[in-house]
């Protein structure tokens, strides 16, 4: 029989605990190494992190901007100062942005070895889950891409308020509380993921058999407060949810469907992670029905119900570990982003649940015969092998945009925006019948992808077909009429090709008006305007440049403005 769980706070004490956990963080940074030398991405990381003008300046003045704004649809203050804290360390090298990376997720190691020391009281229970979620391959897309550092801070505070949560339950203080609180407003403050921390907290009082009380749920009452006034902020600035322009139409029973599909994905790629990418295609519609496996996942899902439910030992931990691991998730798939469907980076969090129903069976089946102690000691070291090489490889494949969505494409055919994003990779290389090619099969497989239209106008712009390009822009913004990327390129195009210098001060007013930090545009509205004489409002144009972080129009200040 498995050992009994230990009480929250009751940490078990192993003399080699210290040069175990470093010899997982090693082996952690081993495979993690190479992917260090990676570039920025084509992917999120241009506007996260290279074109925000906001993370070159951290000075108290400028910490009010990181709390009182959104950036690409996410309230994130905590991560935009930790992308400004690496930028004044090492300016704009994707290295220290990556090794920031590794070093969040070491922590999130060190704090799930703690958790499971409390959890476990068996040496091999507490190795497992460890260093399962260390090397886990559905974590690489946390680790090794820089715009996913929100998940791993998040997470980090998240699992920090765990901890005190247990010693709150053990030690029966106000403090403890306290510091849940503080850790649960520092998770949302990097991220919107940890929103469920209420439920969680409430899934660790059933592990441990504490009795449900309105005592026990109103000493929860902040952290619901946080998570209600933090789930009405993440939709308030999550405003490209269920955009028209970049995800089909699906009705509610097809989300329903969806969801069930999104779970047993998650739960299948914890176990047996194959054929992983960056991007997992939205379904496409037969007629009116969704397609058919797509109505198996339920009833899988009713048949793991079932079977939990049959069990006599584990079954505790078990829909402990399973609800962890919904509760957790369901969220991220509630709503509907163009590369949010069952993306792994969503699993990072949720993940603790299943693994840490993993090692729990390993600590059950090992106190079994010595034949199915054996088999579980083997198929523990094939599992942990195995995994090893996919992380390994699967870090290598985050090292550039091109390769990237290559696998992601390779994976996910149906996925237009795959192909959108391998468009994006193979224009920066200069390729432009490979980004025209890739762009004219996204709009081939999503006809309403603004995007695809967008960037398509960008190639015919540089193959001077600029009759096309006005065409692509112009669709684009029909279906997007927010769209301030497109106004700002319609502008340029009807500055400098067409000279029609009324239209082009129309489009770079429109996507200023939708979105007032980007400093190009500013400096290109400063540009037309000292074409038409307006000297003032030009400089004034150039100045918001400067404000904006930039240097690129002090020359112009110098000669026109002082």
């Amino acid at each position: 029989m498995a050992k009994k769980i230990s009480a929250p706070g009751k940490k078990t004490n192993h003399p080699s605990a210290l040069a175990l956990l470093t010899g997982i963080l090693v082996f952690t940074c081993l495979l993690y190494l190479k992917s260090l030398s990676g570039e920025f991405l084509n992917y999120d990381d241009t506007d996260n992190v290279l074109n925000n003008g906001i993370i070159r300046q951290l000075s108290p003045d400028h910490l009010v901007q990181f709390f009182s704004r959104s950036y690409l649809y996410m309230y994130a203050p905590l991560t935009f100062i930790t992308y400004a804290i690496d930028y004044h360390i090492s300016g704009l090298d994707p290295f220290y942005f990556k090794l920031t990376n590794l070093i969040l997720h070491l922590f999130n190691v060190t704090l799930v070895f703690l958790l499971a020391q409390q959890l476990f009281k068996n040496k091999a229970a507490i190795t497992i889950m460890t260093l399962l979620f260390a090397i886990h391959p559905l974590n690489v897309d946390s680790v090794s891409w820089i715009s996913a550092r929100s998940n791993l801070l998040a997470t980090l505070f998240f699992f920090l308020a765990l901890l005190f949560y247990m010693q709150y339950v053990d030690k029966k203080r106000a403090f403890w509380l306290v510091m849940v609180t503080t850790c649960f407003l520092f998770s949302l403050l990097s991220k919107s993921a940890g929103i469920m921390l209420p439920l969680t907290l409430l899934l660790i009082d059933y592990l441990n058999n504490r009795k449900i009380t309105w005592k026990v749920v109103l000493e929860k009452l902040p952290v619901l407060f946080l998570s209600f006034i933090f789930g009405l902020v993440a939709l308030y600035f999550r405003s490209d949810s269920g955009n028209p322009e970049s995800i089909m139409a699906y009705n509610f029973f097809d989300r329903f469907l969806m969801i069930c599909l999104s779970l047993t994905g998650y739960l299948f790629r914890t176990v047996v992670p194959l054929h992983l990418s960056a991007i997992y295609a939205y379904p496409h519609k037969n007629g009116t029905f969704l397609p058919f496996f797509y109505f198996l996942a339920p009833m899988i899902l009713a048949g793991l119900i079932f079977l939990v439910s049959r069990l006599k030992s584990l079954r505790r931990e078990i829909i402990f570990g399973l609800l962890f691991f919904v509760v957790n998730v369901l969220m991220t798939q509630l709503v509907l982003l163009e590369d949010g469907f069952m993306a792994n980076r969503y699993g990072y969090l949720p993940c603790v649940g299943l693994i840490f129903i993993i090692a729990a069976c390993f600590d059950h089946f090992r106190m079994g015969s010595k034949m199915v102690k054996k088999i579980s000691i083997v198929s523990m070291v094939f599992f942990l092998i195995l995994f090893s090489v996919i992380t390994y490889k699967r870090s290598l494949q985050w090292n550039n945009t091109l390769t990237l969505f290559n696998n992601a494409v390779e994976q996910s055919p149906g996925s237009a925006f795959a192909f959108n994003n391998r468009g994006i990779a193979r224009f920066s290389e200069n390729d432009l019948d490979g980004a025209l090619s890739d762009y004219n099969q996204a709009i081939s497989i999503f006809p309403l992808y603004s995007s695809a239209y967008y960037n398509r106008g960008i190639v015919f712009y540089d193959k001077k077909e600029f009759n096309k390009a006005q065409q692509d822009y112009t669709a684009a913004i029909e279906l997007n009429p927010n769209f301030a990327s497109c106004y700002a390129a319609r502008g340029i195009l009807e500055m400098e090709v067409i000279y029609n210098d009324s239209l082009a001060l129309i489009d770079y007013n429109a996507a200023l008006r939708l979105n007032p930090e980007m400093a190009q545009v500013y400096y290109n509205r400063g540009l037309l305007r000292l074409r038409m004489k307006d000297f003032p409002m030009a400089c004034e144009d150039f100045h918001q440049v400067r404000r904006l972080g930039y240097s690129r129009a002090d020359d112009l200040i110098r000669q026109f403005c002082e």
